[in-house]
């Protein structure tokens, strides 16, 4: 068994699965399982009953949005398991003269399964994963040996044992990258997988020891913003020494409807050697190793995800995308306890000054009093700076220049955000603008994380890497 590449569903109904609990949405007398991925990974099972034994369809409103928390327990030879988020998507009847036992064959879509066979606790862990930056170098090596020996017995009162051993094999292969985030150490590598095509390009996480489902949640955020793509998730299995699986875990991968695999790998600061596809582990290690640190504080799960859905949708789109990932992080930022970045044109004692001197004077005017008390509320919130002059105080506090390439395509963004129409042929241009907000917002993240001292322009032809400081040159 490749324990870095090994796909449990193939066996799990096979061997260890012998039933599921009953439930009003399925069969009332199931007669045999298959565990399945489909064509977009996404794990199903197929239900096999009598040809008049068809499981009920639920009845929802018609457009309800709903999530499938349903959890049923697996029957099964050894240890224990469920699905969970069980939904039925479709139900097939097909008699012949040789199936009439299972000539109903009702299909569910799967969020996750979950399977153990040990509670002892694991030494190691192994996920699989997709869609690692392609063509990359990797730093580290490993080397892989394999020996072992043959043994035929013949039975009897004196058996008869023949033994002799088998060709070794030895391996060396760079095609991994170890990296530590506190106490736990994660290497991860590609592989060429049986079941995961060469196209989504497979890989693996190596874990020692055994950190939580939600460590590994932000190991893998981790990585996914220093490589600067989604790495995507299809499950975990669980070894004590002596790689004896204990447990597993194998999941619908969230793909967001397939467009993460068009997401090509971008990362916001130098990650490789003057090689342009081998990976410097160095200045990867502190990207990861700083958003790791600043998962919870800076919020960047919710950031991570916004990121990716970001970079799938419609360029027209991505300037607000882009534009509302940087305004929501200014007004975290400036609203923190102890914040030095005002929020205010004047200073508070001095406008509390100016509107008395106002009021006065709006009270003299015979103007109706619903207009006076209109005023007076303007009077009173007069004093709050435009969001581009608390922008420009929060980019001077984080010591980020911005030229005039950024602050025009901040005005660009405006038009996305609020509707504004654009002007014909002016696509290129859009597209452009789009380019230097992603630079805008890697400029942001990648001071508050101190996560590098340099950024790239991916707005000028060649992509230059440049000071984290410095705006884009306007030529």
């Amino acid at each position: 068994m490749d324990i870095l590449d090994y796909d449990p569903i193939k066996e799990l109904t096979k061997y260890w699965i012998t039933g599921i609990e009953p439930s009003n949405e399925l069969p009332k007398a199931i007669k045999s399982l298959e565990l399945f991925r489909d064509d977009n990974f996404n794990l199903a099972i197929n239900v096999y009953s009598d040809a008049n034994d068809k499981p009920s369809i639920a009845d929802r409103p018609l457009g309800l949005v709903y999530t499938s928390d349903d959890s049923l327990s697996l029957k099964c030879r050894v240890g224990s398991g469920s699905v969970n988020g069980i939904n039925l998507v479709n139900v097939n009847s097909k008699i012949t003269t040789t199936n009439r036992d299972t000539a109903t064959t009702s299909t569910y879509k799967i969020d996750n399964l979950k399977f153990k066979i040990s509670d002892d606790p694991a030494s190691y862990i192994v996920e699989r994963i997709a869609n690692l930056p392609q063509q990359l170098i990797w730093p580290h090596s490993f080397e892989e040996k394999q020996s072992g020996e043959y043994e035929l017995t013949f039975g009897g009162d004196l058996p008869i044992t023949i033994k002799h051993s088998l060709p070794g094999t030895h391996h060396l292969s760079n095609s991994c990258a170890r990296f530590e985030f506190g106490e736990h150490t994660a290497i991860i590598g590609a592989i060429a997988s049986e079941d995961i095509p060469k196209s989504k390009h497979p890989g693996y996480i190596f874990y020692s020891g055994s950190p939580d489902t939600e460590t590994r949640e932000k190991i893998r955020s981790s990585l996914s913003f220093s490589f600067g793509r989604p790495l995507v998730y299809f499950g975990s299995c669980f070894y004590k020494e002596g790689s004896e699986l204990i447990g597993l875990e194998v999941v619908s991968p969230r793909t967001i409807d397939g467009r993460v695999w068009t997401i090509p790998p971008r990362p916001f600061a130098p990650i490789m050697t003057s090689r342009s596809n081998e990976l410097d582990i160095e200045p990867s290690q502190k990207l990861a190793q700083s958003f790791f640190e600043n998962y919870e504080t800076l919020n960047l799960r919710n950031f991570i995800f916004r990121l990716w859905y970001a970079e799938v949708s419609p360029y027209y789109m991505r300037p607000a995308y882009y534009g509302s990932m940087i305004e929501s992080i200014q007004k975290q930022e400036t609203g923190k306890p102890g914040s030095k970045i005002s929020h205010t044109i004047i200073p508070k004692p001095d406008y509390r000054a100016a509107i008395k001197t106002l009021t006065r004077y709006l009270q003299k005017r015979e103007i109706p009093t619903a207009a006076k008390t209109l005023f007076q509320k303007k009077l009173e919130n007069g004093n709050s700076a435009p969001q581009r002059i608390i922008a420009e105080r929060f980019y001077n506090a984080l010591g980020l220049e911005l030229g005039d390439i950024e602050n025009a395509a901040w005005d660009k963004r405006n038009d996305a955000a609020h509707g504004n129409e654009l002007a014909p042929g002016s696509d290129i241009d859009q597209i452009r603008s789009t380019k230097v907000l992603r630079v805008i917002l890697a400029r942001i993240v990648l001071k508050l994380l101190n996560g590098s001292d340099r950024y790239i322009d991916y707005y000028t032809l060649g992509h230059p890497t440049r000071n984290l400081g410095a705006s884009i040159p306007d030529s």
